[in-house]
């Protein structure tokens, strides 16, 4: 309550001197909405991959503080948007579907057939290496399954976070799914721009020297 009061004060203030610096305010909101919506992936993947036995993710971002107070001012606006993915039933269904398919999902990159794309998603890279047919039908069904609850579950984050868009959730996750690929999996280097940029100077994009080019497939270092 004091930090909203506090938001609202300079925000009031603000507008009263007449200086015009909203949009440099919602960039900034944006920026911290999306360090924490990286905070929230990496404790929702920590769920699915088994190395936290509940989901309780951060339920609070200061970030929309400022963004309520700008709100406030307005007659007709009455804030209601939810803060974070704690207040989604939705994102808990399904990240305990994605726990529970985990072991697969896990077996099939295995295989060196299936990466993790630059949008957070599976994709089924080098099929020549699974000759079974039987094995690739299982292979499709189980990347199916697992990239429509992906696709499901970064529309829900992009809903509950206000300032943030699906795209952008993807490129959150890809990310973070690429920092957790094991060694030998194949990942795809971001599309050139910021997150090109920023990966290249990761150890990943280190380590893999020439071969980091944009939207490239590579087997992880």
């Amino acid at each position: 309550m004091k930090k909203t009061f506090h938001a609202f004060v300079v925000a009031l203030a603000i507008m009263t001197i007449g200086c015009v610096v909203i949009p440099d305010t919602f960039d900034a909101n944006i920026n911290i909405t999306i360090r924490h919506v990286e905070e929230q992936a990496e404790d929702l993947l920590d769920f699915v991959e088994g190395e936290s036995d509940s989901l309780e993710l951060d339920a609070s971002s200061d970030s929309s503080s400022l963004h309520r107070a700008f709100d406030a001012m307005k007659p007709t606006v009455v804030y209601a948007a939810e803060s974070s993915s704690n207040t989604s039933p939705r994102i808990k269904q399904i990240a305990t579907s994605m726990k529970k398919r985990f072991p697969e999902v896990k077996a099939i990159k295995k295989t060196g057939a299936v990466g993790e794309s630059n949008r957070g998603i599976l994709e089924l890279v080098k099929p020549e290496l699974i000759t079974d047919a039987e094995k690739k039908n299982v292979l499709q069904r189980i990347l199916a399954a697992e990239n429509k609850d992906r696709k499901a579950l970064y529309q829900e984050v992009a809903r509950v976070n206000k300032d943030m868009t699906v795209g952008v959730v993807e490129k959150v996750y890809a990310a973070e799914y690429a920092e957790r690929a094991g060694k030998g999996d194949l990942i795809q280097v971001p599309a050139s721009g910021p997150e090109f940029d920023k990966f290249k100077a990761t150890k990943i994009g280190k380590a893999l020297g020439d071969q980091c080019k944009p939207n490239a497939w590579v087997k992880k270092p």
